[in-house]
C-alpha cells in the first residue's frame, strides 16, 4: 500500500524545517510552510545558494510568537503578524506583498548571517499566482515557496539515488537535503513524476491531489541541512548523469504538487494514485 511516511514544514524559506505527525493544508500549501522569508535590502529573496548558514537557522513558530535560535547567539523571540505596512518582494519572478517582522528579527539574522537582512511574513489577504502554465486555476496560490504549494518524494527514489552514490564510493545523503513536505513509501523509484492525479485517503474523506511537473534541482541539494556546510560536488553530479529533463537543462528529483481540497493529513494516510501519465 501507498502511505505517507513523512510530513515536513519550513516556516522560514531556506532556513531548518520539521518533521509533522499531521498537517492542515491551507489554500497555501501546509500551514505556514514558507510563511515567512528572508530577505536583502532590495527586498529580494536570500537562500542558502548565497547564505549556506540559513540552514541552521531554528524558527519556532508558536501562537503569535516566532523563535529565532542559532548556534553561537541568545535566542530571540518576536510577536509575528501577516498584517500591517505592506512591502515589495521578489520570490524568483513574483512580486509579493509583504510585511516586515520588525528590527530586531532584522538584526539578529543579520548578525548570524554576516548579511543585511530582514524578516517578512507574506501578507494575509495576498494571493501569488501560479505559473498559468500548470495551475489548474486562477484559485491556485502558495505561500514563498520557489513556485509550487508542496513537494512529494518517494522513499524509493532516495534509496536509488543512494545506492548510486554509493557505487561510486559516495556518502548517501538523507532525504532532509531535498526539504519535502510530504514523503511516500510503497511505490517504484520515481514513479511520483508521473502522477498526474492522486489522493491523500483518511477517516475524513479524500483530499485530491494534482503533480504538475518534477523539481529540478539546485546547489542547495550539496549543503548539509545539520551544519550549513557545502559537502562537494553530489548529489547534484550523479543525478545530471541519470536524472536530467527531456533539454538537459534541469536535474530533476521529486514531484510539484498542487492540491483541489483543504484539509487534514497526517503519516500513515493513504495515498492513491488516481492518474498517471502511464496509465
Amino acid at each position: 500500500m501507498l502511505t505517507i511516511t513523512g510530513l515536513f514544514y519550513y516556516p522560514i524559506k531556506g532556513c531548518k524545517g520539521w518533521a509533522l505527525e499531521n498537517a492542515t493544508l491551507t489554500k497555501r500549501g501546509i500551514a505556514f510552510d514558507r510563511h515567512f522569508m528572508i530577505v536583502n535590502a532590495e527586498g529580494r529573496f536570500q537562500t542558502q545558494r548565497e547564505l549556506p548558514k540559513m540552514a541552521t537557522i531554528e524558527p519556532h513558530l508558536n501562537s503569535g510568537t516566532l523563535t529565532l535560535k542559532a548556534q553561537g547567539i541568545e535566542s530571540l523571540t518576536v510577536k509575528h503578524t501577516d498584517k500591517g505596512i505592506v512591502e515589495s518582494v521578489i520570490v524568483w519572478d513574483s512580486v509579493c506583498n509583504a510585511v516586515s517582522q520588525g528590527k530586531e528579527a532584522a538584526e539578529w539574522l543579520s548578525t548570524v548571517l554576516g548579511a543585511d537582512v530582514h524578516l517578512v511574513a507574506m501578507e494575509r489577504e495576498f494571493h501569488r499566482v501560479l505559473d498559468a502554465e500548470y495551475a489548474r486555476s486562477e484559485a491556485d496560490t502558495t505561500g514563498f515557496a520557489d513556485g509550487y504549494p508542496m513537494l512529494l518524494v518517494s522513499e524509493a527514489s532516495l534509496e536509488s539515488l543512494n545506492s548510486r552514490l554509493v557505487e561510486t564510493g559516495s556518502e548517501p545523503v538523507p532525504m532532509s537535503r531535498f526539504r519535502p513536505n510530504i514523503v511516500v513509501r510503497g511505490c517504484d523509484a520515481f514513479a511520483e513524476d508521473s502522477w498526474e492525479h492522486f489522493s491523500i485517503n483518511n477517516k475524513t474523506g479524500a483530499l485530491e491531489m494534482y503533480g504538475v511537473k518534477p523539481c529540478g534541482r539546485c546547489i542547495v541539494t550539496t549543503i548539509d541541512q545539520e551544519t550549513g556546510t557545502k559537502t562537494g560536488a553530489e548529489p547534484i553530479a550523479t543525478l545530471k548523469k541519470f536524472r536530467r529533463s527531456s533539454d538537459g537543462a534541469k536535474v530533476l528529483f521529486g514531484q510539484n504538487v498542487i492540491h483541489a481540497s483543504l484539509g487534514q493529513i497526517a503519516v500513515g494516510d493513504e495515498v492513491e494514485v488516481k492518474r498517471s501519465l502511464s496509465s
